[in-house]
């Protein structure tokens, strides 16, 4: 990944963080009728969806954003159009996310993990050994795209913070499900309204979710299958050799969380504190080289990176100063929450009122002084 891609994660799309910083889309049931099904409680539907096991599957996603995130000069959005997704029903899992000029593609066996980035022309591979190997796929990232694994993510964070119901049924792929919706408790302090979970009744993977801002009534964030067959699928879909030209480098067991980190756009070594949870949880991050920082005169100001200036004027353009006893830095907002870049190179993002971020960044700062 390129340092313009680390850059738009670091200055915008890391308010979603909250949401394990995925683009996502809302995709309509389809015209026939909701299924009738049988009465499940809430309780037991959450269980049984976080206990399910994939079954072997191919399924095409469909993907749209409508977090409001600024476009910047010479950088590409990280928002992929369509997912394609399989699993062997045991280990094996691909998911290939077409972009407007590329294609992600991770791949996972039983013995090691691929990222591989056409543009680019680059992949990982992180392998392990049986001591290892629990941890390391833990961290393989193969499923960073999947909706069944995201939105099972989504339940498992979100849960203890929200109010858990089951709100009728919905026909998603042209199969029966279950609607789930978690909803923040009232002392959570969050932008979001709602974020519903449409779970298979047959399976009980999760097929799609939506997520909902305050005051809107169409999704700002959506992920779900269009296309979902269950069936064996063919071994050599769970293999990967680079293409001739790839740069290819390799990582163990210990690696795997930063092999991940790097995959979904995160620069090395950057430090992350996250504070709070659930809903209103903000992360707080090193700002990358080649992302502007804000400068004491207004704005943002220069950047260690090619066209950093460019990308620091218009961030500076639609963002409005804010200080506090963390110093001062700039605000940027989005449809559902926002981010504040400091004099000091640090971001502080997240689905949540300015004043969050504010609150969280000195928070950080008081317990640094002492």
């Amino acid at each position: 990944m390129g340092p313009r891609t680390k850059a738009l994660v670091a200055a915008g799309s890391g308010i979603t963080v909250g949401l394990a910083g995925l683009a996502l889309s809302t995709l309509p049931a389809g015209a026939d009728d909701d299924p009738v099904l049988p009465a499940i409680d809430a309780q037991e539907l959450v269980t049984s969806a976080l206990e399910a096991r994939a079954p072997a599957f191919s399924g095409v996603a469909e993907v749209r954003n409508e977090l409001g995130l600024p476009s910047l000069p010479g950088v590409e959005t990280l928002d992929a159009e369509s997912v394609r997704v399989f699993h062997d029903g045991e280990e094996g899992a691909r998911v290939q996310a077409e972009q407007e000029s590329s294609e992600l593609t991770f791949v996972k066996n039983a013995d090691e993990a691929w990222a591989y980035d056409s543009q680019e022309r680059a992949a990982k591979k992180l392998t392990w050994d049986d001591a290892d190997a629990t941890a390391a796929r833990e961290h393989a990232g193969a499923e960073a795209a999947d909706p069944s694994q995201a939105a099972a993510e989504i339940i498992e964070r979100l849960r203890p913070t929200s109010d858990v119901a089951v709100d009728g049924t919905a026909r998603v792929a042209g199969r029966p499900a279950y609607e789930l919706v978690l909803t923040p408790r009232p002392d959570e302090k969050t932008l979001l309204r709602e974020v519903t979970v449409a779970i298979d009744e047959q399976t009980r993977i999760p097929l799609r979710f939506d997520v909902f801002a305050n005051g809107a009534s169409d999704p700002v964030l959506s992920l779900g299958f269009v296309e979902f067959e269950v069936g064996a699928q063919p071994a050599d879909l769970f293999e990967f050799t680079p293409p001739r030209g790839t740069r290819v480098e390799t990582a163990g067991a210990d690696d795997a969380a930063r092999t991940l980190h790097d995959a979904r756009g995160a620069d090395d070594g950057q430090d992350l504190t996250t504070v709070g949870d659930g809903w209103d949880t903000v992360v707080i991050a090193e700002m990358p080289d080649g992302v502007p920082a804000a400068s004491a005169e207004g704005g943002l100001g220069g950047s260690a990176g090619a066209g950093g200036e460019g990308q620091g004027d218009l961030l500076g353009q639609i963002g409005t100063p804010v200080s506090g006893a963390f110093g001062s830095g700039t605000h940027v907002s989005t449809a559902v929450g926002g981010a504040v870049v400091t004099d000091d190179g640090r971001v502080a993002a997240g689905v949540v009122p300015l004043q969050v971020l504010v609150d969280a960044l000195d928070g950080e700062t008081d317990g640094a002084s002492r």
